[in-house]
């Protein structure tokens, strides 16, 4: 008998020591790191294969080109590996994202897998004319693919972003570790992942994906694209500047610099900031709304560019805090114009604040909030303190 138990006792320990049975080695795996979904243009080497019979049944309506790490084992020597680029793009047009995926397995011995998925990128052409709930269609229904991954828009095309990375990188790293710079600089959105964006597609509202654009070997962060919350379609783009005054607006900066040139000497101003918030205010009387925003931010100087020798004294900071509320001011008016008699679009949180504080009230507007957002009027409040003046307590002679 006790042998039998210490036969049982033996197997189930074999069993739990065993590795999984359903591994593959990593150098047979094809790791995707990135996707770019562009309007369809087929590449030279799909031509060639079609030319040859390598064709299938399909309409040509997106082209998806996705991005593979290569496996460390599968570079060679350490000094080929290291004169070689650590990824490698390929891409397949037609009508169906999944079955473009399953067609690479024709092109490679290496099975791709999603569970090291980064970044969508999709580009201006294929945005304007397509929902993007269809385009995350799969992407939010695959089980391998985790709903983390971030999606921006290229103003171009998406493909020539994985394409242009300096020498070592991997572009799909690279998009992923500038959202990390947010607290150096003010024109870096929130990041938005498959998962925030579902909320805000079902229900109809327009929200920003942050704009990346490519030229050379380098890509660079550029303003946003606005998602239409009626069509669900790319409608529009907000410059640099015009999203530095959206990140004042919302108070979702945490960190950058704000400069303005003093009227009256043409002095420039640079300020750092350190913190900022916002609040804004749904006003309802009578039946009609309005708002009133109150924008904080507390900071330093990085730059006065003084030549006078001027103490920087309280009555000196405050001035230099004024000229730069004005700037914030005009930022922020700049682009709520650009909302409102543009874009048509509330991609400063309006509306959500309109339905917290006026539950009722939202209700008689929602149905066609961003048309009605159009007329509204929207007070502004902005305070500035300079709390620091750096190193020197006196102004650069």
């Amino acid at each position: 008998m006790k042998r039998c138990i210490l036969l049982i006792v033996s197997i189930a320990q074999l069993m739990l020591l065993t590795a999984c049975w359903s591994s593959a080695p990593i150098e047979n795996l094809n790791m995707e790191v990135a996707v770019a979904l562009d309007a369809a243009d087929e590449t030279v080497i799909e031509k060639k294969f079609e030319a040859e019979g390598g064709d299938y049944s399909k309409r040509e309506r997106i082209s998806a080109t996705y991005q593979f790490i290569v496996p460390q084992g599968a570079v060679g020597s350490k000094k080929e590996g290291a004169a070689s680029r650590n990824f490698y793009n390929m891409t397949e047009t037609g009508d169906s994202i999944f079955e473009a995926i399953r067609e690479l397995s024709l092109r490679t011995n290496r099975q791709p897998i999603g569970h090291h998925l980064k970044v969508i990128v999709i580009g201006e052409k294929l945005a304007r004319s397509t929902k993007l709930s269809e385009l995350i269609d799969f992407f939010s229904r695959d089980n391998d693919i985790r709903p983390s991954v971030l999606v921006l828009v290229s103003k171009g095309k998406a493909k020539d972003v994985l394409n242009n990375v300096l020498p070592g990188q991997t572009p799909a790293f690279v998009l992923e570790g500038i959202f990390g710079n947010r607290d150096r600089s003010l024109r870096i959105w929130d990041p938005v992942t498959i998962t925030k964006i579902v909320g805000p597609l079902h229900s109809k509202k327009s929200f920003l994906l942050q704009n990346v654009i490519a030229a050379e070997n380098e890509m660079k962060f550029a303003g946003a694209g606005i998602i239409d919350g009626e069509s669900g379609k790319l409608s529009g783009f907000l410059s640099e500047k015009e999203l530095e005054g959206v990140v004042w607006l919302t108070g979702k900066g945490k960190g950058g610099v704000l400069k303005t040139h003093k009227d009256d000497t043409g002095r420039l101003i640079t300020y750092e900031v350190k913190a900022m918030s916002s609040k804004i205010k749904a006003v309802v009387e009578e039946g009609q709304i309005s708002f009133h925003v109150k924008i904080e931010s507390k900071g330093r100087y990085a730059e006065t560019f003084s030549t006078d020798g001027d103490r920087l004294d309280a009555a000196f900071m405050r001035q230099d805090a004024t000229e730069l509320e004005k700037e914030v001011r005009e930022l922020v008016e700049t682009v709520i114009d650009k909302m409102q008699h543009e874009l048509h679009a509330d991609v400063g949180g309006f509306g959500k604040t309109l339905r917290i504080q006026h539950p009722e009230e939202w209700r008689k507007v929602k149905e066609h909030w961003d048309q009605t957002f159009t007329g509204l009027p929207v007070h502004l409040e902005v305070k500035l303190q300079i709390e620091e003046y750096g190193a020197s307590g006196t102004a650069t002679d």
